[in-house]
């Protein structure tokens, strides 16, 4: 068991400090594509249902997995001598640069399909860039680490995605005008992308040998796509079942809760200004708090309890909003309910992400994260989708009951990973 000091000391090796403006980068597109793109055009006047279709672009996200492998196991002509990972790195930070500042010149309201283009380009590009900086923020650390590599990243995730890109370029788009919002963090972007690829260095690893695509199509095929999933049963046999299981559930009742949080601030009376407050600038400092806390825990007390602990949590911090519902406006329980609420969602973002990054080998880094993170998110989305119909039939009271429930099975099941002590480990796979 580590001491509380060698675990705090980690978050300041430079493998862990370089993890930082990864998750600048990783946040900072994605950031773009919600609030300051969402609030210019509402502000230029494009239809609410236009606006609520473009969130599709969302799901890229997810169905990333789909071309993983391709990141994974397809090296790019005249790139490949910079490293597989920054090689793909460079490629998408090119084009995501080209289409955020694409999308700064264009003009909603004469060129709306062009813009929607390259909405679709940044968040395709942005998911290719996640791919690779899942990959790398794994690759750079020791196994005992990973904890506070999450934790680092999600930090970073956090100020890029909200503080720079909702918050400045909300800013700076209300005061100068959108085109320079969009031209001014893609200026940011660039700097850090330059930095990342200045000293960032692509890993050691131990490497599969490459197979050409053109040469041997089906036998690449098979590696990249067929032998990542055997590697994953070959390691895990009869615990896989389990594992992925606690992996489709472990964040559900949180992302059924999630859509209905802003519409249910609204209706009990409070204001957009404290809505912003309290969940955005309050809310963002506290799961930043429990990612870092959540990064020491892992490191000091191991990986299965805490899967444990943040399925209790999970369930638990859902249930005060059962209590803010029934006191109604009360601005001060907000502040409690939020706070536990984005304090776990902090701790538990971590215990997730350290979760499947030890469950994946690290000869398919890439293809088995963005696999694994595809059963863990898209599931829980579509099944939040009926969260709406839940609260007309039943009411906010029954609602979040009921969302609380849903991490029982999470709570049953890492308890079962916790009493079996179930070793996570990326060795002993599939022998060519």
């Amino acid at each position: 068991m580590q001491s509380w000091l060698s675990s705090l000391k980690a978050y300041f090796k430079k493998n862990l400090l370089l993890i930082f403006p990864l998750g600048l980068l990783a946040g900072i597109p994605y950031g773009m594509m919600v609030d300051p793109l969402n609030f210019w055009l509402s502000k230029s006047g494009v239809d609410r249902s236009t606006i609520g279709l473009l969130s599709l672009v969302f799901a890229l996200y997810s169905f990333k997995a789909l071309w993983a492998p391709f990141v994974d196991r397809l090296q790019i002509p005249l790139l490949k001598t910079i490293g597989q990972r920054k090689s793909w790195l460079l490629l998408s930070h090119v084009f995501i640069l080209f289409f955020l500042v694409s999308i700064g010149q264009s003009d909603p309201n004469e060129n709306l399909n062009w813009l929607v283009y390259f909405v679709i380009g940044v968040a395709f590009f942005s998911a290719t860039q996640d791919i690779c900086i899942d990959a790398l923020r794994i690759e750079m650390v020791e196994e005992r680490e990973l904890g506070q590599s999450a934790a680092v990243y999600q930090m970073g995730w956090r100020v890029g995605g909200v503080w720079i890109s909702q918050v400045l370029g909300l800013l700076i788009g209300g005061i100068i005008g959108y085109s320079y919002a969009y031209t001014y963090v893609a200026l940011i972007f660039l700097v850090l992308s330059l930095f990342v690829f200045f000293f960032v260095q692509e890993p050691k690893r131990e490497i599969r040998p490459y197979i050409s695509l053109y040469d041997q199509p089906l036998t690449w095929i098979y590696d990249s796509f067929i032998y990542p999933i055997l590697d994953l049963y070959e390691r895990y046999k009869k615990d896989l079942f389990l594992i992925l299981s606690l992996i489709f559930i472990y964040r559900l009742s949180d992302m059924y809760l999630g859509p209905m949080a802003m519409p249910f601030y609204q209706e009990v009376g409070f204001t957009e200004v404290e809505v912003a407050l309290v969940t955005n600038a309050f809310g963002t400092f506290v799961t930043i708090s429990g990612a870092l806390i959540g990064g020491l825990l892992v490191h000091k007390w191991g990986l299965n309890i805490n899967i444990f602990y943040g399925a209790l949590l999970t369930a638990l911090t859902n249930l005060p909003f059962v209590y803010l519902n029934y006191i109604g406006n009360e601005l001060w329980f907000l502040w409690i309910t939020i706070g536990l609420d984005n304090f776990t969602q902090g701790y538990v973002g971590v215990i997730t992400i350290t979760f499947i990054s030890s469950v994946i080998s690290r000869s398919f880094t890439a293809t088995q994260y963005a696999l694994l993170v595809m059963l863990g998110t898209l599931p829980s989305r579509i099944i939040g989708s009926s969260s709406g119909y839940y609260v007309n039939s039943f009411g906010y009271h029954d609602f979040f009951i009921f969302a609380a429930a849903l991490g029982i099975p999470a709570i049953v099941l890492s308890y079962i990973v916790l009493r079996k002590q179930i070793v996570f480990s990326s060795s002993a796979g599939l022998k060519d």
